[in-house]
């Protein structure tokens, strides 16, 4: 009886220690990871002033973004959209410029690209 109670707690302690499904998938470099798949981040990368002003077709997106452990500034397409936690910020769909700013620290930054009518999460670690 000593021995089940012994592995039970082993068995507890592991399972709170391994890392969830989410933990894992958000192992990106750059900081900043992305649900659904479908959604693309690319760091460090940036959009010109003609893709900026491109016209978006289609049902927008929303975009949730979050700070582990945080909060910061969110920048999208160069303009100020808020202080993270941001959810349902309405977006058309397509690619977009993204900086998240702890100050004068940037904490993420590059272009995502939101699906048509996607709902898209993106979660930054605090580096």
């Amino acid at each position: 009886m000593q021995f089940l109670r012994l592995f039970s707690a082993f068995a507890l302690l592991a399972a709170l220690a391994a890392p969830t499904p989410a933990d894992a998938a958000c192992s990106d470099p750059s900081n900043l990871c992305v649900e659904p798949k479908a959604a693309k981040w690319e760091p460090d990368a940036s959009l010109s002033a003609k893709q900026l002003k491109a016209k978006r077709k289609g049902a927008s997106g929303t975009l949730s973004l979050k700070i582990e452990e945080g909060r910061g500034s969110v920048f999208v397409d160069g303009r100020f959209a808020g202080i993270a936690p941001l959810s349902s910020l309405e977006l058309g769909p397509g690619k977009h410029d993204i900086q998240v700013r702890d100050g004068s620290k940037i904490l993420a930054e590059g272009v995502i690209t939101i699906p048509k009518g996607a709902t898209v999460k993106a979660t930054v670690r605090y580096p």
